[in-house]
């Protein structure tokens, strides 16, 4: 009988243990803000992309990345030209239940600016020949992305995404604008 009675105020205390107070939301809730730094294109590319997350509520929050690329780098691509700043507004839904592992999408927009190399005929008296002229341009380009964002000890953020943005002004800006990143952080 002495065992029964102790298996049970054993089972009983773990119970109890196991339910969260009334009234408290989990910690990762609480904390609304969250910094972010790209370590894959900090490594990569030497390039720095810090965002900032506000989470409005469970599911829904609102951004910017920015990203300013070193002018003395070579990092032109043949589809994106070569981009010396990049700043993107965005926002979130979470489609997961989840708060400390989820799935998401976003909108996001871009101010982009750089340089395109593009080919030009160029005339003169009495010939005409063909050149590469190197194009200034700033432009706006909006896009979906997705991404996948886990957290370690309720404070510190994996994030992947992955998304495609399409200028939408300028004809010398590239046509096409990658949303990429792998980045890590703080929540607060």
């Amino acid at each position: 009988m002495k065992t029964r009675f102790c298996l049970f105020l054993v089972l009983m205390s773990l119970s109890f243990q196991a339910q969260k107070p009334e009234g408290t939301k989990e910690l990762i809730l609480n904390r609304k803000n969250e910094l972010r730094i790209d370590i894959g294109k900090l490594i990569l590319n030497s390039r720095i992309q810090l965002t900032y997350e506000y989470f409005i509520k469970n599911r829904l929050s609102v951004g910017v990345s920015a990203m300013i690329i070193n002018g003395h780098e070579n990092t032109y691509s043949i589809f994106q030209g070569q981009r010396k700043y990049q700043i993107d507004p965005f926002v979130r839904y979470s489609f997961s239940n989840n708060s400390k592992s989820l799935f998401y999408a976003e909108f996001f927009s871009s101010i982009n600016g750089g340089s395109n190399e593009k080919i030009v005929r160029l005339n003169t008296e009495n010939y005409g020949y063909y050149d590469k002229i190197n194009d200034h341009y700033i432009d706006v380009a909006i896009g979906p992305s997705v991404g996948y964002k886990v957290y370690i000890a309720q404070r510190f953020p994996i994030n992947f995404n992955l998304g495609l943005g399409f200028n939408l002004f300028n004809n010398s800006s590239p046509a096409v604008l990658s949303r990429v990143g792998l980045s890590t952080g703080y929540r607060f």
